[in-house]
């Protein structure tokens, strides 16, 4: 047990073939329920989506975030992996790695709560080693440790706001009924350009300098095209997105703002050109910023978000909401008597 997660170690596989050949490791984990997907509907607003994808977030998964294990006297470290349903049609090697695994002999002990467990509740994560091997590694010993990276947990909170540049606000709030009282300090609000403010850089002689060190003009001057052309598109010349420079009584908790408009407003899925000439259906450019001063006016940390909505410069005021809270959870190691 993982805290609340209950995972179990299946085994190892070495894969020989292939782009992502090498050595894994194989985790079952504990999942709630999958409904039906409803991510695709028509007529779905943003607000609808993005309730729905918080009850199939996997960054609140334990097994995808092992870092580290110590199994005997021997630490396996990795480098990454991926997860998904045993019953995912679109994760199926997963049930012929399970065929393979019971065919040789491997069963699930009667004493393991997954022994009984319907797969619909099982996801299978697999975590790629790092270093190279021939060969497997034999597992011997007990489990002594197991150390998970930085992860993050998201909250929907969905507090109304009326963001309003030059003043300040504070939002009060508790994750659950009866909880801590969080506040967010809203300090500042003001307005980025991104367009202006990318055509200044590139205008900057100290920053063309430094870029010629590592390209020649032509690349440069393509650089400078597919960013500014990009921007234009998003985000031209006269429009730009409201800021917020913030401070949280929760050190490791993060604010995300979306306009109500956005949130409620069913989106068509509308083509964008993506830096380096591709095309893709989602916005890719993230504008993002961060406060001069590390510390606010109320002695905590100083963030900064960007409300992802264009919206001409001129605008005062926006109807808004503190829609998500991200929660970032240290590194942790768990110990466990051998």
């Amino acid at each position: 047990m993982l805290d609340d997660a209950c995972i179990h170690i299946v085994g190892m596989g070495l894969r020989k073939e292939g782009p992502n050949k090498g050595p894994y490791l194989y985790i079952f984990e504990e999942q709630p329920q999958q409904e039906e997907c409803t991510a695709c509907r028509h007529n779905q607003t943003k607000r609808e989506s993005m309730l729905e994808a918080e009850h199939t977030d996997r960054s609140s998964s334990k097994a995808l975030h092992i870092r580290q294990i110590k199994i005997g006297e021997t630490y396996y470290s990795f480098q990454g992996g991926s997860m998904g349903s045993l019953l995912q049609a679109d994760f199926v090697q997963a049930y012929l790695f399970i065929q393979q695994m019971t065919e040789n002999g491997w069963c699930i002990p009667k004493e393991s709560l997954f022994y009984e467990m319907d797969w619909h509740h099982i996801a299978l994560a697999e975590l790629r080693l790092n270093g190279v091997y021939d060969n497997l590694p034999e597992l011997k010993g007990e489990i002594g440790q197991v150390t998970l990276g930085m992860t993050s947990r998201q909250y929907t909170v969905q507090i109304p706001v009326q963001l309003e540049r030059g003043k300040t606000a504070e939002l009060r709030f508790s994750l659950e009924e009866g909880g801590e009282e969080i506040v967010c300090y809203i300090n500042q609000v003001g307005m980025s350009q991104p367009l202006q403010e990318q055509q200044e850089r590139f205008q900057d002689v100290q920053f063309r300098e430094i870029a010629l060190q590592h390209q020649s003009i032509e690349e440069f001057e393509r650089m400078k095209k597919s960013v500014l052309d990009a921007l234009e598109e998003q985000c031209p010349a006269g429009m730009g997105y409201f800021t917020v420079e913030y401070e949280c009584t929760r050190e490791n908790f993060s604010a995300q703002f979306y306009t109500v408009e956005e949130l409620d407003c069913v989106l068509e899925p509308v083509e964008t050109h993506i830096i380096g000439g591709s095309t893709g259906v989602t916005t890719i450019l993230m504008m993002g910023g961060k406060p001069e001063p590390e510390t606010g006016p109320h002695g905590l940390r100083s963030r900064s978000t960007v409300v992802q909505s264009v919206v001409p410069v001129e605008t005062q005021t926006l109807a808004a909401e503190l829609f998500l809270i991200i929660e970032t959870i240290p590194e942790k190691d768990y110990h466990f008597k051998v």
